[in-house]
């Protein structure tokens, strides 16, 4: 017995009787039957939260208008742990 032919000729046969897909749609939408899609409660609210940081302004004002007042008035001090501390990549 030969596997291989044996099982071309069900493989064959078995798509030849699947209909198209083609024509699962049109009997799909004769019928009324429509795709449905359901956003989960964790996915709502990244959706919300992606929207209101859209809404969001690029540049916070408010933060460059102060640092660069502090920097203009000689008042803006970074400890030289910090400095050190980013030039290694670390967090204090």
């Amino acid at each position: 017995m030969i596997i291989n032919s044996s099982i071309q000729s069900v493989t064959s046969l078995y798509g030849a009787s699947q209909p198209s897909r083609a024509y699962r749609a049109r009997r799909a939408a004769d019928e009324g039957i429509r795709d449905e899609v359901e956003i989960s409660a964790a996915g709502q609210n990244f959706s919300e939260m992606l929207q209101k940081l859209r809404e969001e302004p690029e540049v916070r004002q408010d933060k460059v208008d102060y640092y660069s007042q502090a920097i203009a008035d000689g008042t803006y001090q970074v400890s030289a742990e910090n400095i050190a501390a980013a030039m290694l990549g670390q967090r204090i």
